[in-house]
């Protein structure tokens, strides 16, 4: 499949604003791409890969796993359709992957080599000063990712996630959009250590929840621990 078929995706991101839709077939005609196709699951980028390639998301979502030695998953970030990933890799003196990008759902990506890149770096400003935009921004939150999960208790974790989704749905009863596992995942802890700390936070009145709801009983506390 030809990047034809992803025009509109590829000229609504900034990285490529400065392109039109023939300079851009131009480009993808002189340079080599790879277009692959990932179903729920797929492992696109493993630890200790080699990462060589510019990977733009074409659809889908792509998550960015951590595994340590015990076997617990930290889910780091969420790439979606117009994103990259991979960037802060292709240049480094050690090009190896430290961790995991999986397909949440069926994704498509176009994979552009490291030479290449190079050349739309040494070629186009504007693509150079969005690359560049993009590093910055991803190493600074990973940086806070770090420290969030480094230095705050399980508590604050959940007060905080819980926090975010009471100022994005605007009400106290709020729907949780994923499983216990994901959730687990997402702010860094295990999931039995999750279900006992939200037994506890119920038990002292703070929250009470069933399945996928949690309703905020106290919202003073809760903004104490964040």
């Amino acid at each position: 499949m030809s990047v034809r078929n992803y025009m509109r995706v590829i000229l609504n991101t900034n990285l490529f604003k400065d392109f039109t839709e023939e300079s851009i077939l131009t480009l993808f005609s002189k340079i080599p791409y790879k277009i692959e196709h990932y179903s729920k699951g797929d492992v696109i980028l493993a630890e200790d890969d080699t990462c060589d390639t510019l990977n733009f998301i074409l659809e889908g979502t792509v998550e960015v796993q951590k595994m340590d030695v015990s076997g617990k998953v930290l889910s780091i970030a969420e790439f979606h359709k117009g994103e990259i990933f991979g960037e802060m890799l292709i240049f480094a003196d050690r090009n190896t992957s430290p961790i995991n990008a999986i397909s949440k759902n069926k994704t498509s990506v176009l994979h552009i080599q490291k030479n290449s890149v190079i050349s739309l770096c040494q070629g186009n400003s504007s693509f150079l000063m969005e690359y560049l935009r993009i590093i910055s921004n991803k190493a600074m939150i990973l940086n806070l990712k770090l420290k969030e999960v480094t230095l705050k208790t399980i508590r604050q974790k959940i007060s905080e996630f819980i926090l975010a989704q009471y100022k994005q749905q605007n009400s106290l009863k709020i729907k949780i959009n994923m499983t216990k596992k994901d959730w687990a995942d997402k702010i860094g802890v295990q999931r039995p250590s999750l279900s006992r700390e939200l037994i506890k936070m119920k038990d002292e009145g703070v929250i009470d929840y069933s399945k996928d709801i949690i309703i905020i009983k106290d919202l003073n506390a809760l903004e104490d621990l964040s």
